[in-house]
């Protein structure tokens, strides 16, 4: 007897991988391809020492976001010349920051205009620098571009479930704490029980009583409840002071079930996730200032508002078409060789003499959809009021 797979079952990695990317996008086929593997960490300990280009070679960069102005600069310390071609006014790519005046149009001609006050601005694209973006922290280093913390976790924001706490906020510190304390409690007493005797031995026994006392914060007696010892992780009712009744008062500790309809779990786990881990910078200023530092080192050769409508290519070279976006402007730029930075759904649409299946590659890419608003408050109430400094307001 035999039995068949479905057409519609994935045969290899290179096919599951295509198949998450239809269904969750970009961002969830990365994630794939990490866990599989195949987007692993950077290994960067350098730039790359770039040599050998014959005299007089040049090189087309199709894109002036920070893909294109690296290699842009790498290509020029390594002798070819170089022009960089740029749709938008600006270099930076999805990498820019939006100030008070800006306007934004979007596809379709819809414009915004935008009002923020001086010295507010929003990061559109990305907004957060992980501590293993090694290759984009090396070169922020070098083109003078300062780097600051940014606060990944607050633990005095607010964890809210319209279904826990009868709708009432919580502290993600309190939450937190009696999570992991209820937790440690219920192993404890497993332990205790002889209920994992056959899964861990006596010595490793007695260490996880020990760990899961400290962690959790647990009393002589194995049991998570209201202590200073607590406290000294959620939160007093009344913190200590200094003077006639500035003893500390030990607050309340939530039961596990109100514990457990918050899913505070899934905070927690959040900040575990290896793309959400701190330390995470963010450059003074916005996240412009990367574009802007990397584009001081290359502006020479960078023709901004050119619109790129057709690439092509022979024994001889590459030939790229391109119209001014502001002047209407058309003409053609020649080199050697080409890279191209230009997002694939951009590409797709585009006039380029490749292979059919390299085509076929481009148009399949997906790419996920987002929406990010930015919202511009009178005070900032969530220090004044709360006492909120930084991290994610959590849901």
């Amino acid at each position: 007897m035999s039995s068949t797979i479905s057409d519609m079952s994935p045969q290899t990695r290179r096919e599951l991988l295509a198949m998450i990317g239809k269904v969750g996008g970009g961002l969830a086929m990365y994630q794939a391809m990490t866990a599989l593997g195949h987007a692993a960490e950077t290994q960067f300990t350098g730039p790359p020492n770039l040599s050998g280009a014959r005299p007089g070679a040049s090189v087309l960069v199709l894109g002036a976001g920070l893909a294109g102005m690296v290699a842009a600069y790498e290509l020029t310390k390594a002798g070819y010349k170089v022009q960089v071609l740029e749709y938008q006014d600006r270099p930076g790519g999805r990498n820019y920051s939006v100030r008070g005046g800006d306007k934004i149009v979007e596809v379709g001609g819809a414009t915004q205009t935008v009002g923020y006050a001086p010295g507010n601005y929003l990061n559109p694209g990305p907004w957060r620098i992980p501590h293993h973006h090694r290759t984009l922290i090396h070169y922020c280093k070098a083109f003078g571009v300062e780097l600051e913390p940014f606060i990944q976790l607050d633990h005095n924001v607010f964890v809210h479930k319209s279904d826990a706490f009868g709708g009432k906020p919580q502290r993600y510190k309190e939450l937190a704490t009696d999570f992991k304390g209820h937790v440690s409690e219920l192993l404890g007493k497993s332990l205790n029980a002889g209920a994992l005797d056959a899964a861990v031995t006596k010595e490793d026994k007695d260490k996880l009583l020990e760990a899961m006392r400290d962690w959790g914060a647990l009393d002589k007696n194995m049991a998570y409840s209201s202590s200073l010892a607590v406290s000294g992780q959620r939160g007093y009712d009344q913190a200590p002071g200094g003077g006639v009744g500035g003893a500390p008062t030990p607050s309340k500790v939530n039961g596990l079930s109100d514990v457990l309809a918050s899913h505070v779990w899934t905070q927690m786990g959040f900040y575990f996730s290896y793309v959400m881990q701190t330390t995470m910078f963010q450059p003074k200023g916005g996240m412009d200032m990367i574009g802007k530092g990397f584009y001081r080192q290359i502006n020479k050769m960078v023709r901004l508002n050119t619109k790129v409508t057709k690439v092509a290519q022979d024994d001889k070279g590459v030939t790229v078409s391109w119209q001014d976006a502001k002047t209407g402007q058309v003409g053609e730029s020649k080199a050697d060789y080409c890279v191209c930075t230009i997002p694939l759904p951009v590409l797709s649409q585009l006039d380029i003499q490749v292979a059919p299946k390299t085509q076929a590659a481009i148009k399949a890419v997906p790419y996920g959809s987002a929406v990010k608003i930015g919202l511009e408050m009178k005070r900032r109430f969530w220090e004044e009021d709360y006492s909120i400094y930084g991290g994610a307001q959590l849901h």
